[in-house]
């Protein structure tokens, strides 16, 4: 912990928590008396890890948070040809745009995939992929052929 020393192994995940502790503030809890997971995934383990990885102040959060929605809109984004992705069972979809919008000069779509989970439509095409996730696929790919063909990348 506190190291700045590379290391290939976890980079991904140093770079995401980095960015949770400077502009997201959104953590995985599982505090609930239900949880499997209860006692060990709480908002306090989370919140400590920002001054330990980072030398960031767990108190300098709602400032970096609102920051960060101002710039990029929060829950009303300025956006112009995004197609947004997102699965049924995707806890980070309640993060995400969910629903087309056209108003404004806005233009996003959406493709919500009721029976995946987080990036399932990124990864390798497989045999057992369910219809729907195949669907989206297809659907974002005609996305990207559309912007490309009318030069809207």
């Amino acid at each position: 912990m506190g190291t700045v020393q590379y290391n290939e192994e976890g980079v991904a995940e140093r770079q995401w928590t980095y960015q949770t502790c400077t502009e997201f503030g959104f953590y995985q809890t599982c505090e609930d008396a239900t949880c499997p997971f209860s006692g060990m995934l709480t908002l306090q383990i989370d919140t400590k890890l920002c001054p330990k990885l980072f030398g960031i102040s767990q108190h300098s959060l709602p400032a970096r948070i609102a920051f960060t929605n101002t710039y990029y809109g929060g829950d009303n984004p300025h956006m112009h040809r995004i197609l947004y992705v997102n699965g049924g069972i995707d806890p980070w979809k309640e993060l995400s745009v969910v629903e087309d919008r056209t108003k404004g000069g806005q233009e996003a779509q959406t493709i919500f995939i009721q029976d995946t989970a987080h990036c399932a439509d990124m990864m390798s095409r497989r045999v057992t992929d369910r219809w729907s996730l195949r669907k989206a696929r297809q659907q974002t790919i005609s996305m990207i052929i559309i912007y490309k063909t009318y030069n809207m990348l």
